[in-house]
């Protein structure tokens, strides 16, 4: 009072309402804000924490983000009183404070002079587990606790883990709870914010007997979606509350979603911001405009944005000056256990043969599904030369890119450095084993009669749809005087999968995964002669228009039953597909390649001698094989007979 009567007595020549207003505003209580929550960018009407407020953060505990946001909200904290609850054993919050700077000996600098850090153990939980605790147990429980260590007005509470003060599985206490703790809160002018796991409280919602059978896990790929659907149906327990956000992990990106929050007079709602770590480990806003980005320096989806992981047959072979961050392991079993736990690292793994294909797709699988979308994972090849369908295989499977074998070291660098800051956001196979099917070639390649091509074909297309594999069929119309004889002895196929037919006056040729841009290049390996010798015209056809071809070529054999040359040319082999690499006819020919053999597996190596001489090499005369003697089967006559009405 006595500074209040020397400041008005220096004030005699101002009106007497001038003096009544400098009394009240020395006379206004502290500012209603106790804090704002620890977002760098954030705007400050999702931001303020005000006194006598009950505010709830669905935030999955113990993560680089919850930690994140915990301790950068301690630190803007504007009361000196400020209450910390983690849910972790003690000697875990003991290490966290000595990583954050405080000591026994010596208080850390920059923090509130009254910060009280508390052990929640996660034993307490298991306890109670199996026996359904009454309605506000545990709540009262958790404030009778707060108060042995004082509770002073316009104290902040930051509660990590949260979600076990409460009843789940019963809305209407679930409900009343919230509304008793926020009249806690207001009676005694204190802030609190709860850190709420979603995912532990759905666990907590269902049946013990649901939850003992895991059916709440989940893995890097869902982020947590269930468990924030099943509490978006509790909206009294949300009423009680002045805010209501999450912080969460969505197709790899941390975002902000924020459901309301009330500052003052204001009320916001329906906020959605992408969230970025900076250099120091706080949490900030991602910047929208290039301008914001120079001006806030580097900021990263993760903490560990900036690793990297590779094997050692990854790079073996390049400089013998490598990034002294990159850390080298020795194989894809090595590098998947290093990356337990990683968020937004970058991974290289290697390509060596069709030996190494399997593993390879587990590997980038088993990373996708648990690490998330902000894994950036890249594949180089190292050896044989990666086929396209396997190339598509393992991008379905989660990989964001495939480098070629001959890309110099500094364009890999370049190409991994340009990944920084993307999410893969391709849909992921589930079961890799069944893609890898679909990527596999049937084994051998030849000739089919009308009808078993025309099958082979439907089969083939609907096994490799999920990977959109790009297969051609090319239809040729013989010119005119060139008998199907010459055809066939002029093509041979020779990557397995490829096969062909021949109608009256066709012949059909179907190119497995093979693009369109590569078709004439694949003509060129399949036949012996220039294509314009054999035909006078040339189609083709792809996706849905194939199954157009087949359906017209099935209907032209059932009205005149084609001829069948199986006995002119090898057979396709009838077995299952095969995972064997065959020489490229998709990518341009190298020096060092060996040059085309006749077959692409092992198993097509052993042909009888007669077989064999129609296998020879494509500079000489290659004789057709010697017909075996015809039986009386009309489908194995090369002279179309028409019945008589």
């Amino acid at each position: 009072m006595d500074t209040a009567s020397s400041s008005l007595a220096t004030t005699g020549a101002l009106p007497l309402r001038r003096w009544l207003a400098a009394a009240k505003s020395m006379m206004r209580p502290p500012s209603a804000r106790t804090g704002r929550l620890g977002v760098d960018g954030l705007p400050d009407d999702w931001a303020w924490i005000e006194n006598g407020k009950l505010y709830a953060v669905y935030a999955t505990g113990r993560t680089p983000a919850a930690d994140a946001l915990i301790w950068a909200s301690v630190r803007a904290a504007q009361s000196r009183h400020v209450t910390v609850v983690l849910a972790r054993e003690r000697d875990a919050v003991t290490a966290r404070l000595r990583e954050l700077g405080f000591d026994d000996n010596r208080p850390a600098r920059g923090w509130p002079r009254g910060l009280n850090v508390l052990a929640m153990p996660p034993e307490a939980a298991h306890a109670e587990h199996g026996a359904r605790p009454v309605a506000f147990a545990r709540l009262i429980g958790a404030l009778q606790a707060l108060r042995r260590f004082g509770v002073r007005r316009r104290a902040l509470y930051i509660i990590e883990g949260g979600e076990r003060w409460f009843s789940w599985r019963d809305p209407v206490a679930l409900a009343r709870e919230g509304r008793a703790l926020a009249g806690w809160c207001a009676a005694r002018r204190v802030a609190m914010v709860l850190l709420l796991d979603a995912e532990a409280a759905q666990a907590a919602s269902r049946p013990s007997d649901a939850t003992s059978h895991g059916l709440s896990q989940t893995d890097g790929m869902d982020d947590a979606s269930d468990g924030l659907a099943a509490l978006a149906g509790r909206p009294e327990f949300h009423a009680a509350c002045a805010g209501v956000a999450r912080v969460q992990h969505t197709h790899g990106e941390l975002l902000w979603h924020g459901d309301f929050w009330r500052s003052g007079e204001t009320l916001v709602t329906g906020e959605r911001l992408g969230l970025r770590f900076s250099e120091a480990g706080r949490l900030t806003v991602a910047p929208v405009t290039a301008d914001a980005w120079e001006v806030d320096g580097d900021v990263l989806l993760a903490r560990d944005d900036a690793r990297v992981v590779v094997t050692r047959a990854a790079v073996q072979s390049e400089e013998r000056w490598l990034p002294p961050h990159w850390e080298i392991v020795e194989d894809q079993m090595s590098l998947l256990a290093a990356c337990s736990g990683a968020q937004a690292a970058t991974v290289l793994l290697d390509y060596r043969g069709s030996a190494d294909l399997e593993p390879l797709c587990s590997t980038v699988h088993a990373l996708r599904r648990r690490c998330g979308r902000a894994l950036k994972i890249a594949v180089v090849e190292r050896g044989e030369v990666l086929r396209h369908q396997y190339e598509l295989l393992v991008l379905n499977l989660g990989a964001n890119l495939v480098l070629g074998r001959e890309l110099p070291f500094s364009r890999i660098q370049s190409l991994l450095h340009s990944l920084q800051g993307q999410l893969h956001t391709r849909p992921v196979a589930i079961d890799y084993r069944a893609a890898l099917a679909a990527a596999l070639s049937d084994s051998g390649s030849g000739y089919l009669p009308v009808g078993e091509f025309c099958e082979r074909l439907r089969t083939t297309v609907a096994r490799g749809a999920p990977l959109k594999l790009p297969h051609v069929l090319v239809k040729l119309r013989l010119a005119p005087g060139q008998a199907h004889r010459e055809a066939l002895r002029h093509c041979m196929p020779r990557r397995s999968g490829d096969v062909l037919t021949l109608d009256a006056s066709h012949l059909y040729l179907f190119l497995f995964a093979c693009r369109p841009a590569d078709v004439d290049r694949a003509l060129a390996n399949v036949f012996d002669v220039p294509v314009d010798q054999l035909a006078e015209r040339v189609e083709r056809f792809t996706e849905d228009a194939i199954d157009a071809e087949l359906r017209d070529l099935e209907a032209a054999n059932r009205r005149t039953r084609f001829a069948d040359y199986s006995d002119l040319y090898l057979t396709v082999p009838r077995s299952a597909p095969s995972s064997s690499t065959a020489e490229e006819v998709d990518r341009p020919p190298r020096a060092d390649e060996e040059s085309h053999t006749t077959a692409d597996q092992p198993g097509t190596a052993n042909m009888s001698a007669q077989t064999s001489a129609s296998a020879t090499s494509r500079s000489g005369d290659r004789a057709l094989v010697t017909p075996r003697p015809r039986r009386a089967v009309r489908a194995a006559m090369p002279v179309l007979i028409r019945e008589k009405a």
